[in-house]
């Protein structure tokens, strides 16, 4: 079947009944995610305040609500 591309309207061929996007645009969605996720992985993680409760024992004996105010 033939459908045009849901980015650029660029006709490409497929078995699937739905159009979706066409190999070019495709493409490029792809390097734009692998852009996007090599940012993120060099981004520390924050701990939220519950994961610092939950480790809080391991560390520092029993937690202290003092320790957690933001």
């Amino acid at each position: 079947m033939t459908h045009p591309c849901i980015k650029c309207k660029r006709s490409y061929e497929d078995d699937d009944p739905d159009p979706y996007y066409c190999d070019l645009c495709r493409e490029a969605n792809k390097k734009i995610a692998e852009e996007l996720s090599q940012r993120f992985v060099a981004r520390p993680v924050e701990k939220s305040t519950l994961q610092m409760y939950e480790e809080a024992p391991k560390f520092h004996g029993f937690p202290n609500a003092k320790n957690f105010m933001i």
